[in-house]
């Protein structure tokens, strides 16, 4: 009975560690003007919506040139913008293993997460 106790307690606090690491695993970034949201990562993908300037958003990853970034608004679905529109958000400038990294509105950027 003990035992079951004790591997019920390590279950729930698992659950939790792994719920605190997914919301640390989102790196941060702040649209820098409006732009169109994109079903891929380039401008031949159809517009599925619109970020507005100053709106933050979840970065989730972005394409090997680093030129185009999945990201997701507040509010809305999941889609791709160009990153030369992102920038860090103010005390997202210490990247550490994980980090996304992009050619941003102010040159090369890597954000952590």
């Amino acid at each position: 009975m003990f035992l079951k106790k004790v591997l019920s307690i390590a279950i729930v606090f698992g659950a939790v560690a792994l719920a605190g690491m997914a919301e640390a695993q989102a790196a941060s970034a702040v649209v820098t003007s409006t732009v169109h949201l994109r079903s891929g990562p380039g401008t031949n993908f159809r517009t599925i919506g619109r970020v507005h300037a100053r709106e933050r958003v979840r970065v989730n990853r972005c394409d090997r040139s680093l030129r185009w970034c999945q990201v997701q608004p507040r509010r809305g679905r999941t889609g791709w913008v160009s990153s030369r529109f992102l920038d860090r958000v103010s005390g997202n400038h210490r990247p550490g293993p994980g980090s996304i990294c992009f050619h941003g509105a102010r040159g090369h950027i890597c954000i952590g997460r």
